[in-house]
């Protein structure tokens, strides 16, 4: 099979690795940014290469890795869509709620799918999470408590559309993974939303820079999420409660689980190697391209995500729920 990656920006050049070091398939690459296209060329080997989309779409693949702005996606899917071609979609789905209905309607009008790459579900510590709480060990899951945070989210990009609203930037889109995980681990569909957001350090944004996230789900679950820019590290954690026990995770950490009436935590090894998380995920499109099958995350469920980001960012900005 043979993929063509759209955008070699800090993600697109790490699927590039995933795929060529595991030997997945043929690459090509297509940057419209023609000294970074060279560049990332050059580093690994790849000899096709296109400055456009449109010309790349002349040629013959089997499907698309999209990895440009999120302001970019919804025509770059109508593109790939109508020229026959299934995509991988960087997260977020899209800019703006208008943009992730129109790539439904066209997924729909083209019988095309766009897999949209939360990979943190393709990460062995919560992909573990997620068994754990459908064992029912925890018993009925009542509570998520989630945070994410650091200064390297804004430092590895390339360009600066994380910080700016029309290009599909700011901290709850930019960090909706934790909204992502949180809502696979319960089960659950939100039904009405709080949200806290500031912009703490950088007041010439017209994004926020930190968010908390309160998120009232159905079957009485509270999902509580915080998120900033502004730290040194760069870290996620997790903690599940459930009226049989509770676990937590932070990253580089083990697994911490509680089931017993002596309240002893235990440990279960969860070591998480990002590249098996990108190979994996990776693995799944490829999978989804041979079979036809649905992909784990559609551009259904990442426009129900979007319009979640939406109503976060409404409440924040509106002061209200």
């Amino acid at each position: 099979m043979k993929l063509l990656i759209h955008g070699c920006g800090y993600i697109g050049e790490v699927h590039l690795k995933s795929i060529l070091n595991y030997q997945l398939c043929e690459v090509a690459l297509c940057e419209q940014n023609k000294a970074r296209l060279e560049e990332v060329a050059a580093r690994y080997g790849v000899k096709e290469t296109y400055l456009s989309l449109d010309e790349a779409l002349r040629h013959p693949f089997d499907g698309v890795v999209v990895c440009t702005p999120n302001f970019a996606h919804c025509g770059d899917l109508e593109k790939c869509a109508r020229a026959g071609l299934n995509v991988m979609m960087e997260k977020p789905i899209a800019e703006s709620v208008e943009s992730a209905r129109r790539m439904v309607d066209v997924c729909e009008q083209t019988g095309k799918f766009a897999f949209i790459a939360y990979c943190l579900r393709f990460a062995t510590p919560y992909r573990k999470i997620k068994e754990i709480v459908e064992s029912g060990k925890l018993g009925k899951v009542f509570s998520i408590r989630a945070s994410v945070a650091g200064k390297k989210a804004i430092t590895d990009a390339h360009t600066n559309y994380r910080t700016k609203r029309s290009l599909g930037g700011g901290v709850i889109s930019d960090f909706s993974h934790e909204i992502d995980y949180s809502l696979w681990f319960a089960g659950e569909r939100p039904r009405k939303v709080k949200c806290l957001g500031h912009k703490v350090v950088h007041k010439d944004w017209d994004v926020l820079d930190s968010a908390e996230l309160l998120i009232d789900l159905e079957n009485d679950v509270s999902l509580s999420i915080h998120m900033d820019f502004l730290q040194p590290y760069f870290g996620r954690s997790i903690e599940v409660y459930g009226t049989e026990g509770a676990l937590r995770y932070r990253d580089n950490e083990c697994l911490k689980i509680c089931t017993n009436a002596e309240g002893v935590w235990e440990d279960i090894d969860v070591q998480c190697n990002w590249d098996h998380v990108y190979r994996d995920e990776m693995i799944h499109f490829l999978d989804c391209l041979k079979t036809g099958k649905k992909p784990l995350i559609d551009c259904k469920e990442g426009y129900e995500l979007m319009c979640l980001i939406d109503d976060c960012v409404q409440s924040a900005e509106s002061d209200r729920e």
